[in-house]
């Protein structure tokens, strides 16, 4: 018996749609929702970072963690404020100040850390802020 290509064309297309149809053997996890990060926006310059990132351990630690590694890039002052779980740094570049600030909270997922890094004045900064956050999530992760 021989096919035609147009019915060749349309078996094949019924099998496609079966095996999209059919469930996969490994589910795919999708990434758990951000919490709204409760610093305040980064304005419209390049100057300024704000990230929020889930960690997989209780808060205290989590707090704990994120003030070793802030100690560790040497700001210039360090208010850490444990009853919120809330840090704020002040990091000196030459004559400019950046503003960084930190708050730990508990979240269905884990515990989310949201952080904001920004300069005080001026409109770029030549990416040293973005720099100082990539920094401080190297500093806080383990080293094994």
């Amino acid at each position: 018996m021989a096919y035609t290509l147009p019915r060749l064309a349309g078996v094949l297309l019924c099998l496609l749609l079966a095996a999209c149809a059919t469930e996969s053997s490994s589910p795919i996890k999708m990434n758990p929702p951000l919490p709204e990060n409760p610093l305040p926006s980064c304005p419209g310059s390049p100057n300024c970072i704000r990230q929020t990132r889930l960690f997989d351990l209780p808060a205290d630690t989590l707090f704990a963690r994120a003030q070793a590694a802030l100690d560790a890039l040497s700001a210039s002052t360090l208010s850490v404020t444990p009853e919120t779980r809330r840090i704020d740094a002040v990091f000196t570049v030459f004559l400019f100040k950046d503003d960084l600030a930190l708050t730990v909270e508990p979240h269905e997922e884990g515990t989310a850390l949201h952080i904001r890094s920004a300069s005080r004045k001026g409109y770029s900064d030549f990416g040293v802020n973005r720099r100082r956050v990539k920094r401080f999530f190297a500093e806080l992760e383990p080293n094994p």
